[in-house]
């Protein structure tokens, strides 16, 4: 047995909020247990308390009934080299203190002492699992999301833990790696004697058998399946786009002396069209909505936003026309209160409008950014990006961390700004997108290659 949890019960606030309540769980050699539920469930709090790790996330906690990790109680706060944790959100893991990939990956071993001579060798077998041995040399402030949620695994991984805890670990990862991925985390735990507990939206591991299934929440918070759609929910693309409200010409990018991530890449986009970019890891998508936002300028081509040459406009006048959607919603925040973010957004004639209540924003307004969900964090972030005057609204990732609830209030969303007439180019690999836009139109990016 690797681990066991006895009877768990999670208060914060000094017991005023429960999280969940009659937790138990056996996992032995091997298996692997998923943990479903809605959005606030306490899925990641779940994984958190397996590991240990409440005192770095919660200030006032209470907690009931026994945690055993290989043969012994495990104690928050006393935390144990066997253990592994892959969080949601990739950018609150990186060590902020090493350059490279390589270097992030190796910190996990000189943390433990491991033989420095040993170190290349166990770098280089995570980083060739993982699809990322040519980023080895990459800084990581350089890697797009997925590339980076990559890197973060092989981080956990490195160092051959026995118990991990991947909370949406599939987030970020495109789809044609998946079940690879999956593969990798088995593979793993029959070669350490490991377990895992997953955090994860069950549809998006439709193949996979589990040891066993831990549903938090109301029996009603059922998990989301993309098939269980209404044909009420649908979108049929529209026959033809109105004015053209984004032309991209023959446009080529590269960062310093690399090879280039986009080459001859050209498509337009007209008011009221939706349009979907997909690809792998590291395609250049993010890259691209950079771009066309100004915040980089193309090696070459051209990119023409409502009749215009962004050549020839200045920044302000980019961002008044065009709204990009992070896909770290963090970049998006900068004040104590949701209500204060959409305040100034309206300051700078960006007024969400609508947005708000569609989104369920309404109910957050005098919360601190800082302390919505990462899924709320994503929904404020589109909201912020609307903007009454803009022509063009660009989502990196929108659906990321949602669940059921917060895919809905996305996809209805969306369907608002494209009845506005604005232009929607949405960055995505979710399938369920497909099931509520079955009739959009898509674009597929290929590393380095032409489109």
């Amino acid at each position: 047995m690797v681990l066991k949890a006895e009877n768990l019960s999670l208060s914060l606030s000094g017991g005023e909020k429960e999280v969940f309540s009659d937790i138990s769980l056996e996992l032995n050699e091997g298996e692997m247990c998923i943990a479903d539920g809605r959005s606030g469930s306490g899925k990641t709090m779940l994984g958190l308390t397996l590991c240990g790790f409440l005192p770095l996330w919660a200030g006032n906690w209470k907690l009931a009934g026994r945690i055993e990790l290989l043969g012994k109680p495990l104690i928050q706060g006393e935390y144990f080299n066997e253990i592994g944790l892959v969080l949601q959100n990739p950018y609150t893991q990186v060590s902020g203190i090493k350059s490279s990939v390589m270097e992030e990956l190796a910190f996990p071993l000189e943390c433990r002492g491991i033989n420095p001579g040993k170190m290349p060798g166990l770098v280089n077998r995570c980083a060739e699992a993982l699809g990322i041995a040519h980023l080895l040399n990459r800084k990581v402030k350089n890697l797009s999301g997925g590339e980076l949620q990559r890197a973060i695994i092989a981080c956990t991984l490195v160092s051959g833990p026995r118990f991990m805890f991947l909370d949406r670990f599939m987030t970020e990862i495109d789809n044609d790696f998946m079940p690879q991925l999956f593969k990798i985390i088995d593979s793993h735990l029959k070669e350490f004697e490991g377990a895992a507990l997953i955090a994860e939206d069950p549809w998006l591991l439709p193949d996979n058998d589990f040891n066993s299934r831990i549903h938090l929440g109301t029996k009603e918070d059922t998990p989301y399946i993309p098939e269980e759609l209404s044909a009420e929910t649908s979108y049929t693309a529209r026959a033809a786009a109105g004015r053209e409200m984004l032309n991209v010409e023959s446009v080529s990018f590269s960062y310093f002396d690399e090879n280039p991530v986009l080459d001859n890449i050209s498509f337009s986009l007209g008011s009221g069209e939706l349009l979907f970019l997909k690809g792998a890891n590291g395609a250049g998508k993010t890259t691209l909505a950079k771009l066309i936002a100004g915040i980089i300028k193309p090696s070459s081509g051209k990119i023409i936003i409502d009749s215009r040459p962004i050549g020839s406009l200045k920044q302000h006048e980019i961002m008044s026309l065009v709204g990009l959607a992070f896909q770290n919603p963090g970049l998006h925040i900068c004040r104590k209160t949701a209500r204060e973010e959409l305040e100034l957004a309206e300051l700078w004639g960006n007024s969400p409008g609508e947005l708000v209540g569609i989104l369920g924003l309404d109910n957050l307004l005098d919360n601190h950014p800082l302390e919505l969900s990462q899924a709320e964090k994503k929904r404020l972030g589109m909201a912020l990006t609307h903007g009454e005057r803009r022509k063009l609204v660009i989502l990196d990732e929108p659906s990321q961390y949602q669940d059921s609830r917060g895919f809905a209030m996305i996809a209805e969303a969306v369907r608002h700004i494209t009845g506005e007439g604005k232009a929607v180019l949405i960055i995505s690999h979710d399938p369920r997108f497909d099931h509520v836009f079955p009739g959009a139109p898509s674009i597929r990016l290929f590393p380095g290659d032409s489109y």
